[in-house]
């Protein structure tokens, strides 16, 4: 009887410890993964406050090795944070043709919550990673992409956070 009693208290202590932890990450260190291909998403710190760039972010996959870079800007204009992913652009002055032949894909990036299911913008570095993303047409973006070449599955548009980094 005290056994089942200690295990279902440490059950109900780990069972309300882990929504807190979750809530603990901030969107700099949370890392999610797409479920068909297994891409991964990882935030990062963006490089300072006197920058346009919110967020900084790589793309990983899998089945290629291969590494992305992306980052997501505030626009004005639909007062919206849009998120650019890029492969092998140039460096230094670059004109408009340059960047979109480097750009995998550009669009918005949705917060969603899967208890309320309430879907939002991404939050501002600093505050909690959302459950889940929404990154519409990115799927068929990727697979058309130098980088979709090498995978098996085209990937969806929902990642889903399965970790903090350190």
């Amino acid at each position: 009887m005290r056994r089942r009693r200690t295990l279902s208290i440490a059950l109900a202590f780990c069972g309300g410890a882990l929504p807190a932890i979750a809530a603990d990450c901030p969107i700099e260190r949370a890392v999610y993964r797409e479920a068909e291909t297994n891409m991964e998403i990882r935030f990062q710190a963006a490089s300072g406050e006197n920058t346009p760039v919110s967020h900084r972010f790589t793309l990983a996959t899998p089945s290629s090795k291969a590494t992305v870079e992306g980052h997501v800007m505030f626009d004005p204009e639909i007062e919206r944070p849009v998120a650019m992913v890029m492969h092998n652009c140039p460096e230094g002055d670059v004109t408009g043709a340059d960047l979109a032949a480097c750009t995998i894909w550009t669009g918005i990036i949705y917060a969603a919550d899967k208890a309320t299911g309430h879907i939002d913008l991404l939050p501002p570095e600093g505050a909690a990673a959302p459950d889940s993303l929404l990154l519409p047409g990115f799927g068929p973006a990727v697979s058309r992409s130098v980088i979709g070449k090498d995978l098996d599955a085209m990937p969806f548009d929902v990642f889903a956070r399965n970790e903090c980094s350190k």
